[in-house]
């Protein structure tokens, strides 16, 4: 005959049987409630978005001896700027915000890393929202769009790009209202393009903001193989980023480098 316990001893193996579960699963739920919410001032910051060209994320390309799978062509990928971007704002919302770029092969995970150097640029008049359906489900609080520089400039047809950056920065309205910040281009300028962009986000000031990353072009030595961010100027364009984030977000100091800090300063 097994042996009876009685309703107290019951209760202490039941408990102790939830806090094992509640162990093994790596949650700490208090009366029912969920994780509280990160947020980066007044920014909600718990889910982040990068769209960009090679600068955000490029797969191996063995003839120009780039060999990762990150922003082209940082060291390392914690070297490149969506990571040292994404670590500031971890640093100060005491969170861990998930990245997981696009893999070399398969299409696995949530892959908010994502280049867009076929879909808006070179794609630009074919563009649709079916082909970004996974990264707008992802649901972004905030959004990096950083593109430009792979526009093809034969036969460029400004108002179809318009629309199509347009019809971009809606689609993520729609799918969960993010702030978007949108750089202007990075390698090299274009007045044109960077106008058209301004404007977009010109039209939803609350959500969108243009970051000018002219900077970078001032200082040669940011630039690595094939013209594109070594670590100094990756963490230029995370500097320059952050700062423009902080400012949004009503935190108006903290940037990622002194040089950054002090471009945050006022004039006097």
């Amino acid at each position: 005959m097994s042996k009876m316990f009685s309703p107290h001893a019951r209760f202490l193996r039941v408990f102790c049987l939830g806090l094992t579960v509640l162990f093994y699963l790596g949650q700490f739920v208090v009366l029912g409630q969920e994780t509280p919410e990160q947020k980066f001032g007044d920014l909600q910051a718990d889910r982040i978005l990068f769209l960009g060209n090679s600068l955000t994320l490029h797969g191996p390309k063995p003839e120009i001896e780039w060999f990762g799978n990150w922003g082209m062509a940082a060291s390392a990928q914690d070297k490149d700027y969506v990571h040292l971007l994404t670590a500031a704002i971890d640093a100060r919302t005491k969170g861990k915000l998930l990245l997981e770029p696009t893999p070399v092969t398969g299409n696995e995970g949530v892959e908010n890393i994502l280049n867009i150097a076929n879909i808006v640029e070179r794609g630009y008049a074919t563009y649709e929202v079916s082909k970004i359906k996974k990264q707008l489900g992802w649901k972004a609080d905030i959004v990096v769009v950083q593109c430009g520089e792979n526009v093809p400039p034969k036969d460029f047809d400004p108002k179809a790009f318009d629309n199509a950056f347009k019809t971009l920065l809606d689609d993520l309205k729609t799918a969960s209202n993010p702030h978007i910040f949108v750089t202007g281009n990075i390698l090299w300028a274009n007045p044109e393009l960077d106008e058209i962009k301004r404007r977009v986000c010109a039209q939803d000031p609350a959500h969108r903001t243009f970051v000018d990353v002219t900077d970078y072009a001032k200082d040669i030595s940011a630039n690595g193989p094939v013209g594109h961010p070594n670590d100094k100027g990756m963490k230029l364009i995370a500097d320059t980023l952050f700062v423009v984030i902080a400012k949004k977000s009503g935190v108006h100091r903290g940037a990622l480098s002194p040089s950054a800090e002090q471009a945050d300063a006022p004039q006097r």
